[in-house]
């Protein structure tokens, strides 16, 4: 009789880590599904990210071309270069940035005519013939640093640049460099 109890402890026994192996894998099974979905899940919401990030970009470019602070007053669009050097000196760019969702990086690169040396043309613009000595306004720079595992999307634009101290004009380009976490 007590062999026939040992046989039955051993079969329930058995039995028993059958039942927690069953379990274990189960549990196995439900950690790797929350993995994937986690990582599914996240790369999903870099790439919504980003898109996010050149939504509003593209929203800011226009926004830039069309602010009376920089703007021409002429009838057609363009950028009155003494405005925009003005613009920057009173750090007013975050009218232009408030409630952004990324860091980004906003120049206006002069095209045409070509100037004789590149360079910052901020601050310059007082001398007549600065558009010969360089050829870049850095508008506004990323308040956050930016890391350098960060990729980076140029959103580029031509515009028409006014020289008012000559009343030449120019072509440019206004470019926004978005910086999401990819």
């Amino acid at each position: 009789m007590k062999n026939m109890s040992f046989i039955h402890n051993k079969k329930g026994m058995i039995e028993m880590m059958e039942s927690f192996m069953v379990i274990f894998v189960i549990f196995i099974l439900i950690g790797m599904g929350m993995f994937v979905y986690f990582k599914v899940s996240v790369s999903s919401t870099k790439e919504t990210h980003a898109d996010i990030c050149l939504s509003q970009s593209a929203k800011i470019m226009a926004a830039i071309t069309e602010m009376p602070d920089i703007s021409c007053k002429e009838k057609h669009t363009c950028i009155d270069t003494m405005k925009l050097d003005a613009f920057i000196k009173q750090g007013n760019q975050n009218k232009v940035i408030e409630g952004s969702v990324c860091p980004k990086n906003i120049t206006i690169e002069q095209i045409y005519p070509e100037p004789e040396d590149k360079g910052l043309c901020n601050t310059r613009t007082t001398d007549p013939e600065f558009y010969k000595k360089c050829n870049t306004w850095a508008v506004f720079k990323p308040l956050t640093k930016v890391k350098s595992t960060w990729a980076s999307r140029n959103i580029e634009t031509a515009v028409s640049l006014y020289y008012p101290a000559t009343d030449t004009y120019g072509i440019g380009k206004l470019r926004i460099t978005v910086y999401s976490m990819g």
